[in-house]
């Protein structure tokens, strides 16, 4: 969180939502989010972060900036379940140099204190080549 001087308050971040339905194909045989799938809808929570505030992804690909997960730490609260629309929450915590810090939580559509999941997901940016880049300087504004 940025800390403001004087009588400001602190500024908060940004944050993105993007929804999505649980299908039949993202279940187990129990009829929960099978628990890889939480994947899938971080990624597409920071996707559309990433559109919605700076510019598309494939714009950064095609300028030669590859975005890669160097670490991620998700906890898992409670299970969504077929048929639950969920909502993935995503903003940007810090950046440095190199690398870019985001949070994200996944809950159920319409119960917004009741979290699914949280996660902590350390990116950074590389060439094509697999070369280290320095993440835009665009993100550390966000």
């Amino acid at each position: 969180m940025n800390v403001s001087r004087g009588s400001e308050q602190p500024s908060r971040p940004v944050e993105r939502q993007f929804e999505c339905k649980v299908y039949y194909e993202d279940t187990d045989c129990m009829g929960v989010v099978y628990h890889a799938n939480y994947l899938k809808y971080l990624e597409r929570g920071r996707t559309e972060y990433v559109e919605d505030r700076l510019s598309s992804v494939a714009g950064y690909h095609n300028r030669g900036y590859f975005f890669m997960v160097h670490k991620i730490e998700i906890v898992f609260h409670s299970p969504g379940r077929l048929g639950d629309t969920l909502v993935v929450r995503t903003w940007i915590e810090s950046t440095t140099k190199f690398r870019i810090v985001v949070k994200q939580i996944i809950i159920r559509k319409g119960e917004p204190r009741d979290y699914l999941v949280t996660a902590t997901v350390t990116l950074v940016a590389v060439s094509p080549e697999g070369q280290l880049l320095e993440i835009p300087p665009e993100f550390h504004g966000l």
